[in-house]
């Protein structure tokens, strides 16, 4: 009798464990893993730039892609530092067999491109967000996804400016770097009008919100393809926050960080 409830209690014992496994195991693949941590020692490639990513978890995989695809087991897999040489966006994203995968960290590389003399500005941005100076926009150097980052400047008015190269150039076209972050009132510009040596002009309208989304570095490429001393950029801000958004009817926020010029 004393044997068979021995018996009884371990095989009781051993069924509490499989399920405390299983229910373990269920909790595990329920749970997403952290997004892999990217670090680059640069944003504007002149020869080449590191990538560097990791993920303190025992037995993760990082793959990642180089063409702005979201990676997949089947996409390359991350084994030491990568030297790149060419712009683009590079995802990242962590797997692991106990754990549903990460969301993507994503990394845009620039090309570097001609490097502007000096910058005149026609409006004054926000004291608040002065960035780091009058030459924030020509420093070649990206912001983060946070609008306290020094590296944005933000505007709650049109910005206007003159960026002037220290010799002629042939300009092909000028990238405007803006951060596109509605839940905290910061919106693209609503157009950006480009006025040439010749006075001759370039014009873009940028497509509004339609929803809120989540919050990005975009940007916005405007063909120039001209031989200029200087630039004059316009960048008109979006004069009232549309109806969809809590802050309807008031004025927007413009933040931008970079003028990269091919």
């Amino acid at each position: 009798m004393r044997l068979l409830m021995s018996l009884c209690f371990m095989f009781f014992l051993m069924l509490s464990c499989k399920q405390e496994e299983q229910t373990n195991f269920l909790q595990q693949n329920s749970i997403s893993l952290a997004q892999p941590r990217v670090i680059v020692n640069k944003t504007f490639i002149d020869s080449f730039v590191a990538i560097r990513a990791h993920l303190k978890v025992e037995n993760v995989a990082i793959h990642y892609t180089s063409n702005g695809n979201e990676p997949s087991l089947n996409s390359e897999k991350y084994t030491q530092p990568i030297q790149v040489s060419n712009p683009g966006i590079y995802k990242f994203k962590a797997f692991h067999n106990n754990w549903k995968p990460s969301e993507v960290t994503e990394i845009e590389l620039f090309k570097k491109g001609i490097s502007a003399d000096n910058i005149l500005w026609y409006t004054k941005a926000s004291e608040k967000y002065s960035g780091q100076g009058d030459k924030t926009v020509i420093n070649q150097t990206k912001a983060s996804l946070n609008f306290t980052d020094k590296e944005w400047v933000g505007f709650d008015t049109t910005a206007i400016s003159t960026v002037k190269f220290n010799k002629k150039n042939h300009v092909k076209s000028v990238t405007i770097s803006y951060l596109n972050d509605a839940a905290s009132w910061i919106f693209p510009p609503e157009s950006i009008i480009i006025f040439m040596d010749n006075d001759s002009k370039k014009e873009k309208i940028i497509k509004p919100l339609s929803q809120l989304v989540d919050k990005k570095n975009g940007t916005i490429n405007i063909p120039i393809d001209a031989e200029i001393t200087s630039l004059k950029i316009k960048i008109n801000n979006l004069q009232s926050i549309p109806e969809w958004h809590e802050g309807k009817g008031q004025k927007a926020w413009l933040f931008m960080d970079e003028f990269i010029f091919n």
